[in-house]
């Protein structure tokens, strides 16, 4: 797994920081694949997703506008 550091709004950090605290999430990393996933799919669902987007659990194909 690669690494990669991004900046965040202090509201976007603290978002993640309460996150986890929930304990629904293990770590910042957790909090932010998932976020991603949640992007990767609708980006999918609207016929927008970049080839490189992970398909959402149980997708074929890409789906796409007609």
């Amino acid at each position: 797994m690669e690494t990669r550091t991004v900046k965040l709004t202090e509201r976007l950090n603290a978002f993640i920081e309460e996150a986890v605290a929930s304990g629904r999430y293990l770590d910042d990393g957790d909090v932010v694949r998932e976020a991603l996933r949640v992007l990767a799919l609708r980006d999918w669902e609207d016929g927008t997703a970049p080839a490189s987007a992970p398909l959402p659990a149980g997708a074929t194909a890409p789906l796409r506008a007609a």
